[in-house]
């Protein structure tokens, strides 16, 4: 103790931060996706059930569009807030794991958070997120974390 390590992100780190976080944070809006998704499956039924290919073409066209949509849009806006960030592109944190404090430090400077402070700690196969609100998170890549610092990470996430 204190752990360490370091974290950029890049356009894929951001991709994986949005599914992140609308699976673990925005369940609202996934349940009301799915549910849109549910109604188009029943049109098809139904289209189907009468015959109408006209309207089992449009039932089945929206149940492909609406999910295609989402995921070209949400990586449309990922790309364009990435490219215009130039402090996303260059900055390198290098984070300090202590037992009731982590440490965040950049050529930009040095800031603390005390886990109390977190909204949230989101882990994934590939990263933990530590959520300082809804909308803006610190990025820890597991594979540039020892095996201490991915087992406390996860002991802090089970208590968030």
């Amino acid at each position: 103790m204190p752990y360490e390590t370091q974290s950029q992100w890049n356009e894929d780190e951001l991709k994986k931060l949005n599914r992140a976080a609308l699976l673990k944070l925005h369940k609202p809006y996934l349940a009301f996706i799915i549910f849109l998704e549910a109604v188009f499956v029943c049109g098809l039924v139904v289209s189907a059930l009468i015959r109408s290919g006209t309207l089992m073409a449009e039932f089945a066209v929206l149940l492909v569009a609406l999910p295609l949509v989402l995921v070209l849009v949400t990586n449309f806006r990922v790309k364009k807030e990435f490219r215009s960030s130039k402090l996303l592109q260059t900055t390198v944190s290098v984070f300090r794991f202590h037992e009731d404090r982590l440490e965040s430090a950049s050529d930009r400077g040095t800031a603390f958070v005390r886990y109390d402070e977190l909204y949230r700690i989101v882990e994934t196969k590939t990263n933990f997120y530590l959520f300082i609100s809804k909308g803006q998170a610190l990025n820890v890549i597991k594979a540039n974390c020892s095996e201490e610092l991915i087992a406390f990470l996860h002991e802090k996430s089970m208590k968030k």
